[in-house]
């Protein structure tokens, strides 16, 4: 079965969840590591059952004195763009408190922002787009 014409490529899919990932960088007042920076494709499942792929995107950063505060005013702005939004706590492997916010929707399949007085992260996954994760790297 081939997929249809009106499934985006998974390169398209991959540029709007990478430009959301920078809006979230920007918003999030974290100073991000360049060289940190993480991206690969994988294999998903098209809504008509072929093959496609998708992109995980991951960033690390800074720590911020108010981590709560960041990952509530990245939350914001997520729900602001309609995605659906849901705050946790967990720690680190030093003890120390990380706040988080999950993200669904919109230009990304889902998204994940962590910060703690240490560090920060990011991570995104594309929606699945036609393309094959094997000829992506």
């Amino acid at each position: 079965m081939q997929s249809t014409p009106s499934t985006p490529s998974v390169q398209h899919q991959r540029d709007l969840a990478a430009a959301y990932v920078d809006a979230t960088m920007q918003t999030s007042g974290v100073t991000w590591d360049d060289s940190q920076a993480n991206e690969y494709a994988q294999e998903c499942l098209l809504g008509d059952g072929t093959s496609g792929a998708l992109y995980n995107l991951a960033r690390i950063g800074s720590g911020v004195s108010d981590p709560e505060a960041a990952v509530r005013t990245v939350g914001r702005s997520w729900a602001a763009d309609g995605l659906t939004v849901r705050y946790t706590e967990s720690s680190l492997n030093d003890g120390s408190r990380q706040f988080v916010v999950k993200g669904a929707g919109g230009d990304v399949e889902r998204i994940q922002f962590g910060a703690a007085i240490g560090r920060s992260s990011l991570v995104a996954v594309s929606h699945c787009g036609t393309g094959d994760a094997a000829d992506l790297g």
